[in-house]
C-alpha cells in the first residue's frame, strides 16, 4: 500500500517478533500481565488508541489472559468491553484460506488446479508489460503463460493486485471501478472477479508475491464450489463449530451496538470520529467506510477484509490452528494441511514487507537471521488495516490478539502493545 510511507503492514511485522511470547512454566498470564495495564490505559490517555482489548493465552494449557481498555466510542462516553467488535480488514484473509483449505481436504477443489476450472472468465489472463517509451499512453499486455491456481491465489503469487497500491495496474483497476473490500459497493464477488479477469495481472502468475484482491477471489471460489453464499458457508463449517457467535460480515442491530467506533488522528494528534454516512471516505489511495457492516447494500462478502470479529472468538479460531486443525472435540482440517498453511509455500520468494516468508493465509517467521525481531522459527501471524493483529508461536505454545481500532496505517501502538507483553512473559 502506498500513502508516501511505509506499507501500513510493515510495522506490524517489524516489531511483532518481539511479542511472540516465551511460554514456560511458572506464574498465571494473569499475574505477568496485569502490571501491564497501566500501560494500555497510557495509550489511552495519550490519544495514541481510543481502546484496546488484549488477549494473550497459552495453547497447550487452560490459562488465558483477558483486558479491555478505553472506550468503544469516545463521544458517547461507552467503555470498552471485552467482547466489544471490531473490523479485521485483514485478519479475514486466513480465515477464508481455511475454508478454501477445507474444500480442498473435501477433495472438492485441488491446490494445482487451474482457477479457470470453476471460474471460466479466467481462461486467457494477461500480464501488464512494459511502457513504451515512443508512446507513453499505450499499455501493453502479453499472455500469461502460466495459469493461476487455487496455490497462486492463497499465496499472493497470482498477480492479483489492491486498487490502492499505485503499481502499473493501478490505472486498470481505478478505471473498471474495482473494490478493495471495506467500502460500499453494490457489487458482488461474481461480478468483481469478472470485472478482474478482463484486466492484466501485475506479474506472471507465481514469479512474485503481491498482496492483493487474491483472497476475495478465493471468496468467490468457495461460492462457486460450495453452491453456498461466503457468509453461509462461513458460519455453517467454521463460526458454528468454533463457537465464534459474533464473527460475521453484516451485523445484527444488537451487534452493531458492541461495534467499536472507527477514529482516525487528526494532524494535531487528537482523535476524531470517522462519519458514518453510507458514503465512502477517501485518504489518498485509499477508500473505506466505517458503516459497511451495517449500512448501504451489503452485497459483498470480502473475502479478504470484510468480517467483524472479538477478541475471543478469533483466539478461538488460532486455537483451532494451534491444535492441529481440531478445537473442542471437532475437526475442522487435517492436520498435515494445517502444517502445510503455516509453513513456506514461496519458496524463494519473499513477501512484500519483510523478508520472511508465506504460507496459506499466514505470514511464516522462517529467517534464522531475524528471530530477535520476529520470534521463534515457525511462528505465523498477520494483521488488519484498522489496527488489529494477532501471532501464534507453536515453540512456545502462546497466541496472542491485539485488538485497537482507527484509520492510521503508520500507528505503532499494536506492535508496541505486542513488545510491552513479551518483555514482561519473558521476565
Amino acid at each position: 500500500m502506498v500513502l508516501k510511507h511505509r506499507s501500513p503492514w510493515s510495522a506490524i511485522l517489524i516489531t511483532l517478533g518481539m511479542s511472540l511470547l516465551t511460554a514456560c512454566g511458572g506464574p498465571k498470564l494473569a499475574q505477568k500481565l496485569e502490571p501491564l495495564e497501566g500501560y494500555f490505559q497510557q495509550q489511552v490517555d495519550e490519544k495514541k488508541t481510543p481502546g484496546v482489548v488484549v488477549l494473550v493465552r497459552r495453547t497447550d494449557r487452560d490459562d488465558t489472559y483477558v483486558k479491555a481498555v478505553g472506550k468503544l466510542d469516545i463521544d458517547q462516553d461507552k467503555p470498552l468491553p471485552e467482547d466489544a467488535l471490531f473490523r479485521i480488514a485483514s485478519m479475514t484473509k486466513p480465515i477464508t484460506s481455511v475454508a478454501v483449505m477445507m474444500l480442498v481436504d473435501d477433495g472438492k477443489l485441488g491446490l494445482d488446479d487451474p482457477i479457470s476450472k470453476y471460474l471460466p472468465e479466467w481462461q486467457s489472463p494477461q500480464v501488464v508489460g512494459k511502457p513504451d517509451p515512443a508512446n507513453p499512453g499505450a499499455s501493453p499486455t502479453t499472455p500469461a503463460k502460466t495459469p493461476i491456481t487455487v496455490k497462486h491465489l492463497l499465496t499472493h503469487t497470482s498477480g492479483i493486485s489492491y486498487p490502492f497500491k499505485a503499481d502499473a495496474v493501478t490505472p486498470f483497476y481505478k478505471q473498471a471501478g474495482i473494490t478493495n473490500g471495506l467500502e460500499h459497493t453494490r457489487w458482488t464477488l461474481a461480478q468483481e472477479s469478472q470485472a478482474l479477469a478482463a484486466l492484466p495481472l501485475l506479474h506472471e502468475p507465481g514469479s512474485a508475491f503481491t498482496y492483493g484482491l487474491s483472497t476475495d477471489l478465493l471468496g468467490h471460489l468457495i461460492e462457486t464450489v460450495s453452491g453456498q453464499p461466503l457468509d453461509q458457508f462461513f458460519e455453517e463449517r467454521i463460526f458454528k463449530p468454533l463457537g465464534m457467535k459474533d464473527t460475521t460480515f453484516f451485523l445484527s442491530p444488537e451487534q452493531a451496538s458492541r461495534l467499536v467506533t472507527l477514529y482516525r488522528h487528526t494532524p494535531a494528534g487528537s482523535l476524531e470520529r470517522v462519519p458514518a454516512t453510507e458514503t465512502n471516505t477517501v485518504e489518498g489511495h485509499f477508500s473505506y467506510a466505517p458503516d459497511f457492516q451495517y449500512a448501504g447494500s451489503k452485497t459483498y462478502r470480502s473475502g479478504g477484509a470484510g468480517l467483524v470479529s472479538t477478541a475471543a472468538d478469533y483466539a478461538r479460531f488460532l486455537q483451532m490452528i494451534a491444535n492441529g486443525g481440531e478445537y473442542g472435540g471437532v475437526r475442522l482440517l487435517k492436520k498435515e494441511t494445517v502444517d502445510l498453511m503455516t509453513s513456506n509455500q514461496l519458496g524463494n520468494l519473499k513477501v512484500e514487507f519483510f523478508p520472511i516468508s508465506f504460507g496459506l493465509g499466514f505470514a511464516v517467521q522462517d529467517n534464522p537471521e531475524l528471530t530477535k525481531q520476529l520470534g521463534p522459527l515457525g511462528s505465523y501471524f498477520w494483521s488488519g488495516i484498522f489496527n488489529t493483529s494477532f501471532w501464534v508461536s507453536p515453540q512456545e505454545k502462546v497466541l496472542g490478539v491485539v485488538m485497537t481500532q482507527s484509520w492510521d496505517p503508520e500507528n505503532p501502538v499494536t506492535s508496541d502493545i505486542q513488545a510491552r507483553i513479551s518483555a514482561a512473559l519473558a521476565q
